[in-house]
């Protein structure tokens, strides 16, 4: 009887002090209990006592939590309709805080809503769409995250960061954006053709006037040193006729033989005239025809006197 009251003795003990103590994690932080009030907070990790059965332990994660946001509708300072799908990541800073006032994680992601969409409504109404979207982008996340943050400590949570997965126009306005768009690009397009159009016909005054001007200067030179070759030719031959005085009127007459003489009938007197060089040349009767005042393979004239 003895050994069965000591056993149980011991095995009562053994229960006790199995619930006077506890283990926290590195990734955990808890709230103690006593008597249904918070009585401690545990943050580091470690083995910590509690009074059995009347202690009791609320453990909470450390980890970051994401929290994906509904997509809420905005006005931007220049008067345009946006929707904002937004994220969150929030963790629990303030365990005893949290378990006053929420408790739980699915019940603060319902209140952080309200931060969130306070958050985005106050900083796109401060920005154009444009800046919004592009130019103060990262500005505005930050000037959000802030906001929230603020917002978000009376639950115990702090908000790390606030992002907009996606920035969109409302169906109902999207069309006329996109044609507003449109025509902005199809102005934008005209104006550019008109620019390059206005350039090419520039461009191409330019050439045909730089053209112009190249041929009248290659002709000047040309003259020019036509000019020069009649000048150097004229005195080669001065000063060769100038020795020799039957040559010029042997070469004029060359010249007159070689333009002027083919196909003109010429009638003159036999055996005198611009043709005495022409005597003993060819045939008879390419003489006969010549003193007919014909050339050869042409029908003869009569001749005439003077």
């Amino acid at each position: 009887m003895k050994k069965k009251i000591f056993a149980l003795a011991v095995l009562l003990v053994l229960l006790v002090l199995s619930g006077s103590f506890y283990i926290l994690r590195a990734d955990e932080q808890a709230v103690v209990l006593r008597l249904g009030k918070v009585n401690a907070t545990r943050a580091e990790p470690g083995l910590y006592f509690k009074l059995p059965f009347i202690d009791q332990l609320t453990r909470y994660s450390k980890k970051l939590v994401e929290y994906d946001a509904d997509p809420v509708a905005v006005v931007t300072s220049d008067k345009k309709n946006l929707v904002f799908d937004t994220f969150a990541l929030f963790r629990i800073s303030d365990p005893e805080t949290f378990f006053r006032r929420v408790r739980t994680v699915s019940s603060v992601q319902q209140r952080l809503d309200d931060s969130i969409y306070s958050a985005v409504r106050i900083v796109s109404g401060r920005l154009t769409l444009d800046e919004l979207v592009k130019d103060k982008r990262q500005q505005a996340i930050e000037s959000s995250t802030a906001i929230a943050r603020e917002q978000s400590k009376e639950y115990g949570v702090e908000i790390l960061s606030v992002a907009y997965k996606r920035v969109f126009l409302p169906q109902d306005n999207e069309q006329a954006v996109y044609r507003s768009m449109q025509a902005e690009r199809n102005r934008v397009a005209g104006q550019l053709r008109a620019e390059g159009q206005a350039e090419g016909i520039t461009r191409r005054s330019l050439a045909d006037r730089k053209e112009v001007e190249m041929i009248a200067e290659a002709r000047r030179k040309a003259e020019e040193i036509k000019g020069q070759g009649d000048s150097i030719a004229q005195d080669t031959l001065g000063k060769a006729t100038a020795e020799a005085k039957d040559l010029y009127l042997f070469i004029k007459t060359m010249d007159f033989y070689q333009t002027a003489l083919p196909g003109t009938p010429i009638l003159l007197r036999p055996g005198e005239g611009i043709l005495k060089y022409l005597k003993g040349v060819g045939t008879q009767p390419g003489r006969n025809e010549l003193k007919n005042g014909a050339r050869p393979g042409q029908p003869q004239k009569e001749e005439e006197e003077e």
